[in-house]
């Protein structure tokens, strides 16, 4: 699996000095993750792959004396599969599924899914108001700092609470890799699907002085703001790929959530030299091209009234 799980096992595997074959259904890793981000990654981590098969199945694995033997099919028809390989380790991660349907929970009553996931309230209360759930269970994505913000919900509503929700605008998601690749709201595919036009800030951190001191600086920083004439120019997403990646992307999803446009975010003093202030410069960067934007559409008004 090509996933956020399987390349960040590959990567410990990787770093202990194993060789590695990815194997992945989808066109792409990553899925998910901002394509800009992705590239990034799969750039710095050519040197740790043997081979990466994108549109490929796993569809059997037979152990002989000399390993795992492990074959392949394509996913995509008419199209033809890799050779089968010997392999010493097969790391299966092609992601995770509820256990709804195999803890007997129907039987106290709670309504199960076709899926396994338990279907809650924005106060995390089941069917049976009694009983509440949260995490995995209760549908995507399967992350613990989501359960971690459900559980403070449930118990506070189980204490009485009875204005305590779950609403929460955006939740960041973090590839632990190296470099690390972190995410949250819109990424620019989406925002393209969904119509949305959209100013984008982009900080390379080659330009920020302690990725160079840190002697990592193949890493960027890149924001998303609204840029329809009712959006207020508000951020709707962002991404950072680089060294302590995930440290950083709390402070975008805080953005999203308190409504910020670049202004706010970019006029906001960042320490110096830090990995955190490509932030700040980033919104920067949204904020001139608006300017000039501005400045340009304001030019072309005054030429065509003078016309």
């Amino acid at each position: 699996g090509g996933g956020i799980i399987g390349l960040e096992m590959g990567t410990v595997y990787s770093t202990l000095g194993a060789r590695l074959d990815v194997v992945e259904m989808m066109d792409g890793l990553m899925q998910g993750a901002d394509r800009d981000l992705v590239k990034v990654w799969e750039k710095m981590n050519a040197r740790r792959f043997d081979k990466i098969m994108l549109k490929t199945k796993t569809v059997g694995a037979q152990a002989t004396p000399e390993g795992i033997k492990v074959s392949f099919a394509s996913a995509k028809e008419g199209q033809a599969a890799p050779e089968a390989g010997v392999y010493d380790l097969v790391l299966q991660a092609v992601g995770r599924s509820p256990n709804g349907r195999k803890i007997g929970a129907d039987k106290v009553g709670l309504t199960v899914n076709e899926r396994g996931f338990v279907p809650v309230d924005k106060q995390m209360r089941s069917n049976v108001p009694s009983l509440f759930a949260i995490g995995d269970l209760v549908g995507q994505p399967m992350l613990a700092h989501k359960a971690v913000h459900e559980a403070h919900v449930a118990a506070e509503v189980a204490a009485g609470d009875t204005k305590a929700r779950f609403d929460a605008r955006v939740i960041p998601s973090v590839a632990y890799t190296d470099p690390e690749v972190a995410w949250v709201g819109l990424t620019e595919d989406e925002a393209k699907a969904k119509g949305i036009p959209i100013k984008k800030g982009l900080f390379p951190w080659s330009a920020s002085g302690r990725a160079i001191a840190n002697g990592r600086d193949e890493g960027f920083t890149k924001l998303l703001f609204d840029d329809s004439p009712e959006g207020g120019h508000r951020i709707l997403g962002g991404g950072i790929v680089g060294t302590h990646a995930g440290d950083m992307i709390g402070e975008v999803a805080l953005a999203i959530e308190m409504g910020a446009d670049a202004v706010d975010i970019g006029k906001t003093i960042h320490p110096h030299p830090t990995l955190g202030e490509s932030i700040g410069m980033a919104a920067e960067v949204a904020r001139v091209r608006n300017d000039a934007g501005r400045r340009a559409l304001a030019r072309r008004r005054r030429a065509s009234s003078l016309i």
